[in-house]
């Protein structure tokens, strides 16, 4: 039983989806990728954490039906050889499925395969929604998002972006947020066509899904950059990113989201307007203070505190041997002066870069200690929580 290939078209696929395993490789078929040949339709080949899986498809010439798990030598072995010489490939299988033999020119290699009936495959059932969207205008929404998820044990529900839709709003925008209990990122979706409708889990009042953390990674790892349309589908339990030639499906997070919009305080008017990379270079600049935390590792972060004045912010920082502080230039339209808040660096700066904006305006809460919200453009909203110094 002989599958002939472009070498080319194999690597492409083979690369798309030989990480989707990671740490689960050490159970012998998930590494392994499922291949099944048909003479009408083509290659598939697909991988498995359990949780995620890829699968891609590719055209083949099949003297038969081949159903079977190969090993991930195979796909290293194309990869390899992309690029060397004659672009045909081909994977010869024994009668009784048990080896098959990879060869392109003279290089040749002869690996035991297992049963492809013995793959675990995700179920994929009837989807109850649907939108589409263009692959970069989808990463470039959970990028925005991916540095605000929390990793608490406890809180599973915060390690993957909440994808949804708020009920009752005017617009009906589908939105997308991440959040670690200290700071929320809200993003638009830019004009999805949405069919059906997310699901509600018991007790919630917000309808969505939950997108683990690995599927996430999987999503910008394979279409980053890639500007052809997407269409995501699927259940409470199950969602299907769906491209040509190339599908991921992932089970979701088991959880019920916390009803944000209810914690979120009302944005006051009153804000100061600040150029982002000069408010980036300012906070910075208070870093070289050295400060360990309580394992005596250097922090990477501080909590600053930003008072505003008139005319201008002043940034300050402790150190465990000194202190450091800066001022700046912004436009203040209606901040007190005097008013202060006090915030994890870290935070401001994920904002400043999931924002890409010129400028961006901080609005001081009403009352002191509360979180403080960031605007930053049109389609999106941050809101970062306050901190003891």
């Amino acid at each position: 039983m002989t599958v002939k290939f472009s070498v080319a078209a194999f690597a492409e696929a083979a690369k798309a989806i030989r990480n989707v395993p990671g740490g689960t490789r050490e159970i012998d078929i998930l590494d392994h990728a499922r291949l099944h040949a048909t003479k009408k339709k083509g290659m598939t080949l697909t991988m498995s954490d359990l949780d995620v899986e890829a699968r891609v498809s590719l055209p083949c010439e099949a003297d038969t039906e081949v159903l079977a798990a190969v090993p991930r030598a195979v796909l290293e072995f194309f990869i390899a050889r992309e690029g060397s010489g004659e672009d045909t490939g081909t994977l010869d299988f024994d009668a009784d499925m048990r080896a098959v033999v990879a060869r392109h020119g003279k290089a040749r290699l002869n690996m035991p395969i297992l049963k492809g009936e013995d793959f675990y495959l995700i179920d994929a059932p009837k989807p109850g929604w649907s939108l589409t969207l263009r692959a970069h205008e989808l990463c470039g929404v959970l990028k925005r998002c991916e540095k605000a998820l929390g990793a608490d044990a406890n809180r599973i529900m915060l390690h993957g972006p909440f994808l949804h839709r708020l009920p009752n709003s005017a617009d009906g925008a589908v939105k997308v947020i991440g959040s670690d209990s200290s700071r929320i990122h809200i993003i638009d979706v830019d004009d999805p066509a949405l069919s059906g409708d997310l699901p509600t889990r018991d007790g919630a009042e917000l309808p969505g899904i939950i997108i683990p953390p690995k599927t996430v990674k999987e999503i910008l790892r394979i279409f980053g950059g890639d500007e052809s349309e997407l269409k995501l589908s699927g259940t409470d339990k199950v969602m299907l990113v769906e491209a040509e030639r190339l599908r991921i499906a992932s089970k979701l997070i088991d959880a019920t989201y916390f009803d944000y919009p209810k914690l979120i305080p009302a944005r006051p008017e009153p804000h100061v307007t600040i150029g982002a990379d000069q408010l980036v270079r300012a906070m910075d600049g208070l870093l070289v203070v050295p400060k360990n935390d309580a394992k005596g590792r250097r922090e990477t972060s501080r909590t600053i505190r930003l008072t505003i004045r008139e005319k201008s912010i002043e940034l300050f920082a402790k150190g465990d041997a000194g202190d450091a502080e800066d001022e700046i230039e912004v436009t203040n339209d209606g901040v007190a002066d005097g008013t202060a808040m006090t915030f994890d660096a870290r935070y401001l700066r994920d904002v400043i870069e999931a924002a890409g904006a010129a400028k961006i305006a901080l609005h001081p809460p009403a009352d002191f200690g509360m979180p403080f919200h960031v605007a930053a453009g049109d389609g999106c909203a941050f809101i970062i929580g306050q901190r003891r110094m």
